[in-house]
């Protein structure tokens, strides 16, 4: 039973088939860690949408590394300078947001069709310019999400691969006056989905749990996060098993952010 006490059910195609489940990762920011964190990707058969700013990471993937992960995964906009974007005005979006994919496709040599929110922060207006530059999909840092997008410029997440349950500066370091706020965020969207609480104890566990829902019942299971927070928190071995643990399966397929989005 979920949270609700209703029965979970299996997606059903019109012929009476199990629809698959579609699963999606995300990396934001552009870090020469995306390359390992491409190569994690590769080895379980798992598609990555990769969001680049312009002007952002000290360490950022250099051209020739963002042709050679573009002709494995999705290479998609970040902004030039990964701004607050609601603090702009119309005119300074546009050139943050379509700057960017200029940018990015004149080094790809290919079209871009997918945009983040930095940070996640938009408004209403900022998602009228991400349309108005010619993106097809706006991806927002929201969890807890295992339905398909009925909004593809607002489209959220499931999980972001963040330490769980304590908030963390440091591989075994700890931010104490704000201990719990990785629980306090997460746990109402993710007990809602049915989550147990015992699941909640590492990203991990919380990982595991939450995609083995979505395969019962879900729709899409997006996976998100940076790869330099990640080496940050020393979380490759937790990723590996995780990615390994939702990898290559005959019930799901495995898409970019953009391939979520019907186009007619």
């Amino acid at each position: 039973m979920n949270a609700n006490n209703e029965p979970r059910r299996a997606r059903v195609l019109a012929n009476g088939t199990a629809a698959p489940l579609a699963v999606t990762t995300s990396w934001d920011d552009g870090d020469v860690l995306d390359e390992r964190l491409a190569e994690l990707l590769d080895r379980h058969g798992i598609n990555g949408t990769f969001y680049l700013p312009r002007d952002y990471r000290t360490q950022p993937l250099s051209p020739a590394a963002i042709r050679s992960l573009g002709a494995r995964h999705e290479m998609a906009a970040h902004s030039l300078s990964h701004p607050d974007l609601r603090k702009l005005s119309r005119a300074e979006k546009r050139r943050e947001i379509g700057g960017s994919k200029e940018w990015l496709e004149n080094v790809l040599g290919q079209p871009v069709t997918s945009f983040c929110y930095p940070s996640g922060y938009f408004d209403k207006e900022t998602t009228e310019v991400v349309g108005e530059c010619g993106y097809h999909v706006g991806r927002t840092v929201a969890q807890g999400v295992i339905a398909a997008s009925s909004a593809p410029l607002q489209m959220a997440t499931t999980l972001h691969v963040y330490p769980m349950p304590f908030r963390k500066t440091g591989p075994h370091s700890y931010n104490w006056l704000r201990l719990l706020t990785p629980l306090r965020r997460r746990m109402p969207a993710f007990r809602k989905l049915g989550v147990p609480f015992p699941a909640f104890r590492s990203w991990e566990a919380l990982a595991v749990a939450t995609f083995e829902i979505a395969r019962e019942r879900g729709e899409t299971f997006h996976l998100w996060g940076h790869s330099w927070e990640i080496d940050k928190f020393d979380m490759w071995r937790p990723l590996a098993r995780v990615l390994e643990h939702i990898g290559r399966r005959p019930d799901c397929s495995y898409v970019t952010n953009a391939e979520l989005v019907p186009r007619g």
